[in-house]
């Protein structure tokens, strides 16, 4: 563990660096705080694909079924 007189020390010594460099001290060290996670697949999986074909009792709705549903959401959303 780093005792407050290295850190003491260490921010003395960087305060005589030049701007940018201590920018870019800064810019690593955010790095190292922020999370590491994994990118996430963006593959669907064969169950997903064959639950999105599947096959319904009820017919598509028709474009204008859509534009009044869309438009409805819109009222909603931002006519309050």
């Amino acid at each position: 563990m780093i005792q407050m007189t290295d850190y003491n020390a260490i921010i003395q010594a960087i305060r005589q660096w030049p701007a940018d460099k201590r920018f870019s001290l800064v810019q690593e060290v955010l790095q190292t705080l922020a999370p590491v996670t994994p990118p996430r697949s963006r593959r669907r999986t064969a169950d997903e694909a064959l639950g999105l074909a599947a096959a319904t009792d009820h017919p598509a709705p028709t474009d204008e079924e859509v534009k009044q549903w869309m438009e409805e959401h819109r009222m909603e959303k931002y006519d309050k």
